[in-house]
């Protein structure tokens, strides 16, 4: 039960208490983030050093005063939030929470069944939290006015959609998503392919803004050339921080992706990843997860058009300069973040990570 101290937090109060515990589980000398890496490597997605990426480069412990004061202006006050986990991103409750709390200082979270590490420590220790193990549970909290987050798949969230609303509760969906690398005809291709690489290692590509194409200015074998660097980048990276086990399920769908882009280009593929080119394309496709991207060659006038299709998937674009494709693609994607090569992975905590909105649907009748 909450004491009066706890009640009477304000919204920042309530995320920087969350973020405190947040620097105990980056910490690999706490109790608390040795117990997270633990369990994080029983859970068997992530190696061990895909874990310890994730937990100290990537994980959210500070902002900014500026993040945290449009953290707070980005959450809708309310009695409470209930909050649906997906498993993509080990990290990912850190962020979830802080805008739940930044909205309400009572929140119902409802952790992956596949991953719950981190979000049953940061729950569990928070007095304006309570952990519930489904999601009726998560649904039965609700009450008129209340925000309903969902974090996962598009599945997911619509079948979740109509319970919300028939609660009176507002929902707040992050679905399926992923991000678009974009080199620039000045840029230079070993450093592009070594920032990109810092893109798509951690979380073993699997987050909503890890890159899962590049588009690249230039002819098709400037585009080749920038895919064997990746490859070369991606080997080195590969043997510090080792892809985690693979699923049959996971094996069979990389190697379905490996044999069509042999019958339309070239793969480039080490240990720990699997980098594709399509030298011809007429439309883009992102990779699978699993460290896998594809390139494409693209010019001002086709790089809209090789998107056109993926445009409200797209949560992020990564660039390292301002050129010819960022113009031409950024009017097509207005919502999605904007980062330099090898940032895409560590946007400011100054609200939820995918800023595009779901169109409502029609209410219940």
């Amino acid at each position: 039960m909450r004491d009066g101290a706890a009640s009477s937090a304000s919204p920042r109060e309530r995320v920087e208490a969350l973020l405190a515990l947040a620097r105990r589980l980056a910490d690999p000398n706490d109790a608390l983030g040795q117990d997270a890496r633990r369990r994080l490597v029983e859970a068997g997605d992530l190696s061990p050093e895909g874990i310890e990426l994730a937990l100290t480069e990537h994980l959210e412990t500070h902002a900014t005063a500026e993040s945290l004061r449009a953290l707070v202006a980005s959450a809708r006050p309310c009695r409470q939030v209930a909050i649906v986990l997906s498993a993509n991103v080990c990290t990912a409750a850190v962020r979830a929470l802080a805008l739940g709390l930044a909205g309400s200082d009572m929140i119902v979270v409802k952790p992956s069944r596949r991953d719950a590490v981190l979000a049953e420590r940061l729950a569990g220790a928070l007095p304006w939290a309570r952990l519930v193990t489904t999601t009726d549970e998560a649904l039965d909290a609700l009450e008129p006015g209340d925000e309903l987050h969902v974090y996962g798949s598009d599945a997911t969230i619509d079948a979740l959609e109509r319970p919300a609303a028939a609660r009176g509760a507002r929902l707040r969906a992050h679905g399926t998503g992923f991000g678009v690398a974009l080199v620039e005809d000045e840029d230079d291709l070993g450093l592009a392919a070594d920032d990109l690489a810092r893109d798509l290692v951690p979380f073993d590509g699997r987050g909503c803004l890890s890159p899962r194409l590049a588009l690249v200015d230039g002819s098709p074998a400037r585009a080749r050339a920038f895919a064997a660097a990746l490859h070369v980048a991606l080997s080195l990276r590969g043997e510090r921080v080792p892809r985690g086990p693979l699923g049959d399920a996971e094996r069979s769908t990389l190697a379905l992706h490996r044999r069509s882009l042999e019958l339309v280009g070239e793969v480039f593929e080490g240990p720990h990843h699997l980098i594709g080119l399509d030298p011809a394309p007429l439309a883009a496709s992102p990779a699978p997860a699993h460290r896998a991207l594809t390139v494409y060659p693209a010019t001002e006038g086709s790089a809209a058009r090789l998107l056109a299709g993926l445009a409200r998937y797209v949560t992020t674009l990564g660039a390292g300069s301002e050129g010819r494709l960022v113009r031409a693609v950024g009017p097509l994607v207005p919502a999605a973040r904007r980062a330099r090569l090898g940032e895409m992975q560590r946007p400011p905590l100054d609200g939820p990570v995918d800023r595009r909105e779901r169109a409502p649907r029609s209410p219940v009748g």
